[in-house]
């Protein structure tokens, strides 16, 4: 994907701005992205009406449940045609194999019910991410908009039932009042139709393949207002643009130096022309060898002492062993043998049942299940156990507190004796980053020194003070406790702070004033 190639806007969008996005383009390219979604899946529904035509809602269950497979041609389509390479229906549909190659058991599988697919087919399809690379990737691009791409899909959903809802109720509305007082309606709803049914699954397929563009477009904008967050592509566009605005301003001095150095190669020239009429010595044929002589000067000089040198070395080594052919771990042949309850001395039976040997599996993993199961909550509710038994951990050692983070001075000695009065001196004096990072730092030093807060080079800002913010939701008995104005302040001082930081967006003065009375309030005890 090229950035600079994109046919959006660059920048950073909420996540309804995103989905709103979608949409504008689900509207733009929507037959395309119907066609390819409809033809594969109708194709597939036509194959089991005709294999299985007394079953039809097993067929359009079997279509439903391979939608992950159909939404990669539209999610293929739309991503090219983002980054400015449009692909026709007919390339796209080419390209149905290919797309569906990577990853895809794991989507009609394990993924199938995700509720954020359409966030996290990009990854698959576009990333070729898979393993703990994209487990990591998810993880990342769940921290926001995780939730937004949920109630898309449940959006999707509701309004598939709707459109199926209205289309019935359409038709019911066309037929005329004599006809419909002397159909026998029960039949149609205990589904003994088969031929209604067929055209139901029909009236489905249109409906899922008429709202699918809007939903995977839409969750394809998600993920690209996340990785412009991430990425900071509106930055990269804009330095683009700028390095080529300036390649532009010096081909103009490029073009006059370059009339300025041909006086230098045309003397240059001149000097290589009259070097040429030299005369070059001869070279006497005698003093070449012939191929014999240099084949025997070859073998005189191999047969020196400096090709024949012998070096003895004594020491100890492992002893080269033979790889044997492995045979079967006697484990596995006892558990075939209990599999199919047959033993070694029994003879060759004729009598074979698959009942039995898929009872056993099914009772193998039922117990793998309760073990996982009862491992999993032991380990994720093992504080409370541990509390319920009144066992302590040892407490842990006391972190040596930093003394800068994110560039600034955090320790408690560089702090003067009045905060907010010098936050006001200084923002009256004009040196408003000055005065902020003071409250900010100030802040930092209370909430490590009196309130243990253990904040690592590692995290970011908006990280620091979601630890605030979690102390006050899920108190610790043994640290200090975090009251709520103290969590809200700390998450308007660090907002503040971003914005004065990285936006270069300067807080108004009674946002100010607001700030310094926050802060005495706070942490009235310890100025």
């Amino acid at each position: 994907m090229q950035v600079k190639n994109l046919a959006v806007q660059a920048r950073l969008r909420s996540q309804w701005e995103s989905i709103d996005l979608g949409t504008v383009l689900a509207r733009k390219y929507w037959l395309p992205l119907f066609l390819v979604w409809l033809l594969p899946a109708a194709i597939l529904l036509g194959t089991l009406a005709w294999l299985f035509p007394g079953s039809p809602g097993w067929s359009m269950f079997a279509v439903w449940w391979l939608k992950p497979v159909f939404d990669r041609l539209p999610l293929y389509i739309i991503s090219q045609a983002l980054f400015g390479s449009p692909v026709s229906v007919l390339a796209a549909l080419k390209q149905f194999f290919t797309q569906n190659r990577h990853d895809w058991l794991a989507w009609i599988t394990l993924r199938r019910l995700s509720p954020t697919r359409s966030f996290d087919m990009p990854v698959t399809v576009l990333e070729q991410s898979s393993g703990a690379a994209r487990n990591s990737r998810i993880g990342v691009l769940h921290r926001k908009h995780s939730s937004a791409s949920t109630w898309l899909t449940l959006t999707g959903v509701h309004l598939e039932g709707f459109l199926l809802i209205a289309a019935f109720i359409l038709i019911y509305l066309f037929i005329p009042e004599q006809v419909a007082t002397n159909i026998n309606w029960q039949p149609i709803f205990r589904g003994d139709t088969l031929e209604l049914e067929w055209v139901s699954n029909v009236l489905y397929l249109f409906i899922m393949a008429a709202v699918a563009p809007f939903y995977i477009v839409s969750g394809f904008c998600l993920y690209i207002g996340r990785r412009i967050e991430l990425e900071g592509w509106d930055i990269e566009i804009q330095f683009r643009n700028l390095a080529e605005r300036h390649q532009r301003e010096q081909q103009p001095r490029q073009r006059r130096k370059a009339g300025g150095s041909s006086a230098a190669s045309l003397l240059l020239l001149f000097a290589i022309a009259f070097g040429s009429l030299i005369a070059a010595p001869e070279i006497k044929a005698d003093s070449l060898e012939t191929p014999q002589q240099a084949q025997q000067n070859i073998d005189e000089i191999l047969a020196g002492e400096d090709f024949h040198q012998v070096e003895q070395i004594n020491g100890w080594r492992l002893k080269d062993t033979r790889s044997e052919e492995q045979k079967i771990p006697e484990w596995l042949i006892k558990f075939i043998e209990w599999l199919f309850n047959r033993s070694p001395d029994d003879g060759d039976s004729s009598d074979f049942s698959l009942g039995p040997i898929i009872a056993r599996l099914i009772e193998i993993l039922l117990w793998v299940g309760v073990i996982t199961g009862l491992i999993y909550l032991g380990w994720r509710h093992h504080d409370a156990i541990l509390k319920s038994l009144r066992w302590q951990r040892k407490p842990k050692q006391k972190a040596i507190a930093p003394e800068t983070l994110f560039g600034l001075d955090v320790r408690q000695s560089s702090l003067p004796d009045d905060v907010c009065a010098e936050v006001q001196r200084l923002w009256q004096a004009g040196e408003k980053r000055a005065s902020l990072g003071l409250l900010y730092r100030a802040t930092l030093s209370h909430l490590i020194e009196d309130f243990q807060f253990h904040f690592g080079d590692h995290l970011t800002e908006s990280e620091c003070a979601q630890l605030v913010y979690r102390r006050q939701r899920e108190p610790s008995e043994n640290l200090p406790p975090v009251t709520a104005p103290l969590s809200q302040f700390v998450q308007h001082l660090t907002t503040d702070w971003q914005q004065l930081a990285y936006a270069h967006r300067n807080p108004v003065k009674t946002r100010m004033d607001a700030l310094c009375q926050e802060w005495r309030e706070v942490f009235s005890n310890d100025h």
